[in-house]
């Protein structure tokens, strides 16, 4: 995962058109916010960023893929519980994929 970075230079860190999964921070120490991109990780960050919930900070990392991004977002969604995020990270429509963690209802 690379960060913390200040939300203003997105486009100076995520440089490729890619699937990742991506942490929001108000503080830039504590994970208010987890979520993923399927095609477009800086552009996804930029539109979670202005739901105006004071976020200043991001963290990030492309994945090879949009299961591998859902993955992740649900590693990092178990590993921090983001207070912003009330609901498990959905799965795609169509895809039949389950979280990646032991003991999740979703898995």
């Amino acid at each position: 995962m690379k960060g913390p970075y200040p939300l203003s230079k997105v486009d100076s860190y995520v440089t490729r058109t890619s699937p990742g999964a991506y942490i929001l921070s108000r503080d830039g120490k504590v994970a208010h916010y987890v979520g993923r991109s399927n095609t477009d990780l800086a552009q996804r960050i930029k539109s979670s960023a202005q739901e105006g919930l004071g976020y200043k900070y991001f963290w990030f990392e492309y994945t090879t893929s949009p299961m591998r991004a859902y993955y992740l977002e649900c590693e990092w969604w178990h590993k921090y519980a983001p207070v912003d995020n009330t609901n498990h990270p959905a799965v795609p429509p169509g895809t039949y994929w389950r979280c990646p963690v032991p003991g999740c209802p979703w898995s």
